[in-house]
This record gives C-alpha cells, structure tokens and sequence, in this order.
C-alpha cells in the first residue's frame, strides 16, 4: 500500500500505478508570488490559453463541416452559417477567441517586458513564449485565407508578396508558400494544412515546454527580491481565482459573439462571409490584412522606394527583422535586470514599442474602410488625431521620465545621520 495517505480510494488506486503523490504535494506547496506591482498580469498567461482552447473545440467543430478546394471552400462556410442550427455561432466564437487570444498574448507579453520576468533563470521561457506569438500570428495569417472570399483572396495576395522582398531567396519562398507563382487552388491546400496540421503540432508541443519551464521554475517574483516573498497559494486559491477568470472570458465571448457575430467592421476586424473569390475579377482599393498586421502593412507605406541602395519593402523587412531580433534576446541585453536591478532604459523600449505600433495601426486605419463607399471622413479624423495624439503623448512621457532619471542620477546622495 502507498504510504501517501491516500487509502484504498480512487487517489490510492492511481498513486499505486502512477506515483502522482509528488504531483499532488508540488501543487499543494506551489505559490504565486506578490509584489508590488498587480498580480492581474499572471492570470494573463492562463487567459491566453483559455483562448487557445475555445479555438481547438470550435476548430474541431468547424472541420466537421468545412471542405477546402476552389470549388467547395467558400459554399461549405456559406452553408455552414445559414443551414447548420447555431454554425454561424459556432464560426463566430473561433473568430472572436482568436482575436481575443492575440489581444491576450499581446499583453501578457509587454507585461512580461515591464516586469522583467524575463531575467534569470526564465531566458528560455520568454523565449519560447516568443516563439508562442510568433505562431499564433502564423494562426491568424493561415487561417484569413480559409473561406475563400475575395477580401480574404486579395489580401493573401498582397500578404505573401511581401516574402518576395526576402534577398537571394524570395521568389523560392514565395513559391513554396503559394504553390505557384499567384494565389490559387494549391495557395489554400497548403494554408489549410498550415492552420490544422503543422501549427496545431508545433503550439501544442511547445506549449508543453513553456508550461514545464514555468511549473518548474514558477512565477517571477518581484525585481531585487533576494528570497521570493511568501506568495499566494497556487491551488486552490489562485487556480480558483483562474477558473472565475475563465469563466468571465467565455461570458465576454459568447456576447461578442451573438451581438457582433461579423466584428466590429472595422478594417482588419471584419469577417463577414461576402463574395466568393474571383482570380480574375480586379482587387478592390483599400485592402488591409488583420489588425495585428497593419502596423508592417503602413511600415511599408513610409518607407521610400529605394534607400541605400535597397529597395523599400527589403529595407524595411530588414529594419523589422532587426528589430524583432533584439525583442527575442532581451534577456541576455538587460545586465541590469540579471543584477536585480532597475532598467529603465529596457522599460522605455517597451513602452516606445507599444507606441509605435499602436502609432502605425492607428495612421493604417486612417486610409479608411476596406471598400470606398464605406470609408467616411469620420474614421480618418479620428483614427488620424489618435495616432498623432498617441505618438505625442509618449515623446512627452519618455522625455519626462528621461529628465527624472537623469536628476536622481545626478543628484548627490544625502548624508547619513
């Protein structure tokens, strides 16, 4: 008999086969550490994956229906949401969570950014949470192109012909991302296998990873705490508290859901079933991709045709890789953060990041609408004085902050007494 405690019940019988006593004790002893600081940002992880699992049930369910292929694609997703009882819901509810997956894991990782969870001894987790992101875009890119209607057609299009920017090898890329030299039949073969297949096996599997890195090594405690202070219990006050979250979630969701079942309508939130796609009928003005797309989408409106001897669209590729590169080896950047030490100057990158693109998706929407009859002046004044207003607002911040820093730095310390 197991020494555990656990008798002859059903813990006993599956301690017997499986060992979970020190599973048990692990969670029994596991805390979540308090600081200074909110503790709202750790449920953002777990509202993340809520999300994630909204978004495999309704997949599942949408795949019971859905048939890929030219012919086939678009009617299977039209009949889907007007003969299926509660289809047109049920696609609904797989929109919203995965914006609101992105919107979540967007957060979460600026979160992560300004409290510095990313320092020792969590490189990897922040570095596969990265990875995380990456493929959950690759989600939402793969997925746009499923229904086969002429927004999503058009803006596969001009989505993928940014790889052609790739030097040496962008033609070969485009290809094999395509399957030809335009968006066709072979285009949605490979985008449907993208979307249920090869990203569903590689979240999945490195999810695993993440959450083994965080279960072993825990939650971050707060910045130049020598010992991690006596934190809350994980369960079950925390995973309690996780639960009700969860269940807050699926309540927001399902009246998005029923009330807005197209989206908002504004441009890169909008996922009305519309026309069938036409190869051959010419792209409507003002197509934009998704909104978590429309920062690099105006990027590459600012950039000139050629500079230093590049052409526009490979200049900024460049710049963005650049940049993206630096986001992903922050841990090994911030010496600051690895002393358990304040980095502000890490903090105002975060910060100037957010501002940039929320400055540059802001600028995008000013264009106006997807279809020229329905941009009104209205959006573009709005959306015009938000970008310049938040671009303003962050130059006035970071300068103030700058100015504080420099004073303490410069001021002498005061005596002891």
């Amino acid at each position: 008999m197991s020494d555990s405690g656990h008798g002859q019940g059903w813990l006993g019988w599956l301690d017997r086969r499986y060992q979970i006593t020190p599973l048990i004790e692990f969670l029994r002893h596991k805390e979540v550490p308090k600081g200074p600081h909110s503790m709202v940002w750790y449920y953002l992880g777990g509202m993340t994956m809520f999300f994630f699992l909204v978004q495999v049930v309704t997949g599942v369910l949408l795949l019971m229906y859905y048939q890929p292929g030219e012919a086939t694609a678009y009617e299977s997703i039209r009949y889907l949401t007007t003969k299926v009882p509660f289809g047109w819901l049920m696609r609904s509810v797989h929109c919203w969570s995965a914006h609101l997956m992105i919107i979540s894991l967007v957060t979460h990782m600026f979160s992560t950014m300004m409290l510095k969870a990313y320092r020792p001894p969590r490189e990897l987790t922040w570095v596969t949470g990265y990875i995380l992101f990456a493929l959950t875009l690759g989600f939402g890119f793969s997925g746009y192109l499923l229904p086969w209607n002429k927004l999503a057609f058009f803006a596969t299009s001009v989505g993928t012909d940014l790889v052609k920017s790739v030097p040496l090898i962008g033609n070969w890329l485009l290809q094999v991302l395509r399957g030809g030299p335009d968006v066709t039949a072979n285009t949605l073969y490979r985008f449907f296998a993208l979307h249920v297949v090869i990203l569903p096996l590689a979240f999945v599997s490195l999810i695993g990873v993440h959450l083994l890195f965080v279960q072993r090594q825990g939650m971050a405690p707060p910045l130049g705490a020598k010992v991690a202070p006596r934190g809350m219990r994980f369960f079950p006050s925390f995973a309690l508290r996780d639960l009700l979250l969860w269940l807050v979630c699926f309540m927001v969701l399902l009246v998005l859901a029923v009330f807005v079942p197209y989206g908002p309508g504004i441009p890169g939130m909008d996922w009305e079933l519309g026309q069938k796609a036409d190869p051959l009928a010419p792209a409507f003005p003002g197509i934009k991709p998704e909104w978590y797309f429309l920062w690099e989408y105006q990027l590459l409106k600012e950039f000139p045709p050629h500079l230093f001897g590049l052409e526009g669209p490979q200049l900024c590729l460049l710049v963005v890789s650049l940049l993206l590169g630096i986001w992903a080896i922050i841990p090994w950047l911030d010496r600051q953060a690895q002393r358990e030490q304040p980095s502000p100057g890490f903090s105002d990158f975060g910060w100037g990041a957010i501002l940039f693109l929320t400055f540059l998706t802001l600028k995008a929407w000013d264009i106006g609408a997807m279809e020229p009859a329905t941009s009104g002046s209205s959006l573009k004044v709005i959306s015009r004085t938000c970008a310049w207003w938040t671009i303003g607002a962050g130059a006035v911040i970071i300068g103030i902050r700058w100015l504080l820093q420099s004073s303490r730095q410069s001021s002498p310390p005061s005596a002891s007494r």
